[in-house]
Parts: C-alpha cells; structure tokens; sequence
C-alpha cells in the first residue's frame, strides 16, 4: 500500500461485509470498525478522507453517526452502504449527514472502486478550491495593505505615485518641475 493512499474508515456490523470490502480496497489505508461507537473514537484519532457505513446497525444506524462523524471531521467524504434502500432513507442520508453516495447490498465490486475514486477526487477538488479561495483572501489583505500605503504616501506627497513610463520601459522625468 502506497503511504500517501487515502484513508478510509469502514463500519458495518457484520465482520464478513468488512472483510470483503478491504479485499475491494486493499490499495487504500483502511480502518474497520463494527459499530458507530468505535468508530467514532478511532475518528477523534485518525483523520479520514473517506467513511463508508453500514445503513442498519444495532445501536447507532448509519445516518445518526454519520451526524456525529460529520462533527468530528466535516471534509471527510461520506457513504451509505445498505441492503434496504428506499427513496426516504437515501433523503434522510443525504438531507441529515451529507451523504455524497448511496450503495447497495449486495454490491457491485466496480461500482464501490469507482464510487471511492470520484468521493476521493471530489474531496481533492473541493480541498483544492477551498486552498485557492483562502490563497485569493491572503492575496486580497496584501494588496489592501498596499493601497493603504499608497494612499499614505500620496497624502503626504500628492504625485508621488504617478510615474510617467516610456515605451521602452524607462522612466519619464518632466525637467520642468525642477527648474
């Protein structure tokens, strides 16, 4: 497994869905857990990319700790994986958890490898346009600044900042202002 993979937290209920799903996965780092307790513990110590969970799990189903998870770590990318899907419980997952998708047991093994990559390039995207606004804020304060300095300097000394340039580049003085 490449140290850089992904980190994916996977929780269901039934240790053999887990077991088959890491056979799906194995290139990605994976973390297993059998209930929305556990996981959310491992959540308060692993930052993951990616959680698929289980729909129907005793105790704790899948919308309500993906509310809780969501608390802990609002960029992971969420998943629903049930064997009882309707229409109500994917709104339900959507609306309540942010659910990015809704996969159904039994699975297709194509369908959840390429339902990961796009999560994961998703998340890439929206990392990456979240890394590009905040750069555009830095970028916007500096040159805030930097008119303010203008100002200051044009206030104290009305035509310092006009310069007159050349077409070569060079610099216009008028010799008239100093005679």
């Amino acid at each position: 497994m490449n140290e850089d993979a992904a980190k994916i937290l996977l929780v269901d209920d039934e240790q053999n869905v887990l077991k088959a799903l890491s056979r799906i996965l194995r290139d990605y780092h994976l973390v297993t857990a059998q209930s929305g307790e556990e996981s959310l513990l491992l959540a308060k110590e692993i930052e993951f990319d990616l959680v698929i969970s289980d729909y129907r799990m005793p105790g704790m189903d899948g919308v309500e700790f993906l509310k809780k998870f969501i608390k802990l770590q609002p960029n992971a990318m969420r998943m629903i994986l049930t064997g009882y899907a309707d229409l109500e419980s994917a709104q339900h997952a959507i609306n309540e958890a942010g659910v990015f998708r809704f996969l159904n047991k039994p699975w297709n093994n194509l369908e959840i490898i390429n339902a990961v990559a796009v999560a994961l390039e998703h998340k890439r995207i929206l990392q990456e346009n979240k890394d590009l606004a905040d750069q555009v804020r830095r970028q916007q304060a500096l040159l805030k600044d930097q008119d303010a300095i203008l100002r200051a300097l044009e206030a104290e000394e009305p035509g310092i900042t006009k310069v007159n340039w050349a077409a070569d580049g060079s610099i216009i003085i008028n010799e008239d202002e100093y005679e």
